[in-house]
């Protein structure tokens, strides 16, 4: 939950996702949406979240072979699915208390990122790279949904005058 929330990476891009593609500050989406290779930024808190889970993964795994180099994957060792990323989304929102009316999942997440990166003042150019659109009036639709009380905060933040 925590990737799909801090990156607002794919559904396909998290289950294909490979260790050698993480690094300190970034990850490296090598075979986006069009086979198109980006970078991710990623939060020192997501990097946390990655280390804890990797220190469980490699104590589960100790003593089996693991034919995959996936970051996320089963219990029995094999790349997460589609289908079980949806429901474990799916289960985190009812447990959350979501209402049952907002559909939960992975690409809701992603929504919510693009959303959630403009209000807190990102530039929609960075967010086009970032989510891996090739067209801005793709990513334009997040603007949708951002009311006129979040761009006057965002646009406080980033005051040319209070930024001097």
């Amino acid at each position: 939950m925590a990737m799909l929330f801090d990156t607002g990476i794919r559904l396909n891009e998290l289950i294909t996702l490979t260790d050698d593609c993480i690094y300190n500050d970034y990850i490296l989406i090598k075979h986006g949406k069009g086979d198109k290779e980006r970078v991710v930024p990623k939060s020192p808190y997501l990097s946390k979240c990655l280390f804890k889970y990797n220190n469980i993964k490699q104590g589960y795994f100790d003593n089996k072979a693991i034919k995959y180099k996936n970051v996320f994957l089963s219990k029995t060792g094999n790349p997460l699915t589609h289908e079980s990323i949806e429901r474990l989304v799916r289960i985190a929102g009812k447990e959350c208390g979501v209402d049952s009316s907002i559909r939960c999942s992975p690409h809701t997440c992603r929504h919510t990122f693009a959303q959630m990166q403009l209000k807190n003042g990102l530039d929609i150019y960075a967010l086009q790279r970032i989510m891996g659109h090739e067209n801005i009036s793709i990513t334009q639709r997040y603007l949708e949904g951002i009311r006129d009380s979040d761009v006057i905060k965002a646009g406080a933040k980033t005051s040319p005058l209070m930024n001097l």
